[in-house]
C-alpha cells in the first residue's frame, strides 16, 4: 500500500513540475516572435546596378539603332514604414554606332569620312517606388516613377573631326522591378529592373526626345 502511495506521489510531483515549467515558459516573451528591426523601423538601401538598353522612336529611327552594355548606375533609398521608399541614383549610359566611309559635304568642301555616332548621358534623377509585398518580404516587386536632370554629350565625328553637343537637360522614368532577399531578414539582395527613360533633346539628328528601354542587375545592402 505504501508503495502504491509513493507512486502516485511521485507521478503527481512529475506532473506538477512539468506543468509549472510549461506556464512559465507560456509567461516568458517570445523574443523570437517579435517582428523583424526591417518592418518596425525605416531604413536605408543602397544598390549597385549594371545592365542595358536599347534606343527608341526617333532616336533609333534618326541616330543610333544599336542597343547599349555601358549602363551603370548607384542610388540610394530610404525605405518609409508603409509600402513607399524615396531615394536618388546617379548612372552613366552610352551608345554608339559607326557607318561606312562616305563623302559628306561642310560648306563649299567634300570630306570622304567615317561617320561615328554617340551619345553620352549622365542621369541624376530623384524617384520614389511602391512596394507590392511587406517590406521584408524574400520577394517584393514594385513600380518606380523618377526624373530629374541629364548631363548630355553628343558627339558627331566625321574621321577626326567632330560636331559636339554638350548641355544638362531634364529627364525621366517610370520602371518595374523587383527586390529579392538573399536570406530571411539579411542586409544582402539582387535588383532586377525594367525601364522605359526619355531625355528632352533636340539637335541636329535627334528630334525631340531620346527614348529607351533598358533592363538592369543590382546588388543591394540595407541597414536601420
Amino acid at each position: 500500500m505504501k508503495n502504491i502511495k509513493l507512486k502516485i506521489w511521485l507521478l503527481a510531483m512529475v506532473l506538477f513540475a512539468g506543468f509549472s515549467k510549461h506556464a512559465w515558459a507560456q509567461q516568458q516573451p517570445k523574443l523570437y516572435t517579435l517582428p523583424s528591426p526591417y518592418e518596425r523601423y525605416t531604413y536605408y538601401l543602397a544598390t549597385a546596378r549594371f545592365g542595358g538598353s536599347m534606343p527608341l522612336g526617333k532616336f533609333s529611327e534618326q541616330y543610333i539603332d544599336k542597343s547599349s552594355f555601358r549602363d551603370i548606375s548607384v542610388s540610394l533609398e530610404w525605405v518609409l514604414p508603409n509600402r513607399f521608399s524615396i531615394g536618388g541614383e546617379i548612372g552613366s549610359n552610352y551608345y554608339e554606332k559607326r557607318l561606312p566611309r562616305a563623302l559628306y559635304e561642310f560648306g563649299d568642301q567634300t570630306v570622304s569620312a567615317i561617320q561615328t555616332r554617340t551619345l553620352s548621358q549622365v542621369p541624376i534623377q530623384v524617384f520614389a517606388n511602391y512596394h507590392l509585398a511587406p517590406k521584408n518580404a524574400r520577394i517584393q516587386p514594385y513600380f518606380q516613377v523618377s526624373g530629374g536632370i541629364s548631363l548630355v554629350d553628343y558627339s558627331l565625328y566625321y574621321g577626326s573631326l567632330v560636331d559636339q553637343y554638350q548641355k544638362i537637360k531634364p529627364t525621366y522614368g517610370v520602371g518595374v522591378g523587383s527586390k529579392f532577399l538573399f536570406k530571411p531578414d539579411g542586409a544582402l539582395g539582387a535588383d532586377i529592373r525594367i525601364k522605359y527613360s526619355g531625355t528632352s533633346i533636340k539637335y541636329d539628328y535627334l528630334d525631340g526626345n531620346t527614348a529607351t528601354i533598358g533592363a538592369s542587375v543590382g546588388l543591394f545592402y540595407r541597414w536601420w
